[in-house]
């Protein structure tokens, strides 16, 4: 699990609009052939722009570019719970997604221990599952918070 670049955030998020990068280039006002040019920048093309990633990430409704450029800092991307969606049996099965990905940590460390050496495809392996753990378990705490935190009354 080798770090994404940027080309592949973008394939990512082409991948997860109906239609595909067909589709994607046409919602940005482009032929594929410019969207082409530009993802592998060719033909003298520049790379996409910002506003050009954060339009595709919109339209794609993924989470890709933020978790790129929260992965490249080192940080974690958390959803914010919404609190409307938020009841216990929510909590319930965030609390079991949780405890499903921390498993899922603990076997890819148990397979990777076989041959009692963590190579380096290993543990990058071991620590992209990691961060989708911690990732979940700060979401699941920040949703137990938004519904059985008391908040203090404001002064007037």
């Amino acid at each position: 699990m080798v770090e994404q670049s940027l080309k592949e955030v973008v394939k990512a998020m082409c991948k997860a609009y109906p239609g595909g990068r067909e589709a994607m280039a046409g919602a940005l006002g482009m032929t594929v052939t410019q969207f082409n040019n530009n993802l592998y920048e060719k033909n003298g093309c520049r790379f996409f722009e910002v506003a050009e990633l954060e339009a595709m990430e919109d339209i794609s409704d993924t989470s890709e570019l933020a978790d790129y450029f929260a992965k490249r800092r080192g940080a974690l991307l958390v959803d914010v719970p919404k609190f409307e969606e938020l009841d216990r049996v929510e909590l319930f099965n965030k609390a079991m997604k949780t405890a499903a990905m921390r498993g899922h940590v603990d076997q890819v460390i148990n397979l990777a221990l076989e041959d009692g050496v963590i190579d380096e495809a290993e543990a990058d392996e071991i620590r992209f599952y990691h961060r989708k753990h911690l990732a979940a378990r700060e979401e699941e705490v920040n949703s137990i918070l938004a519904v059985f935190g008391r908040r203090k009354p404001k002064r007037e």
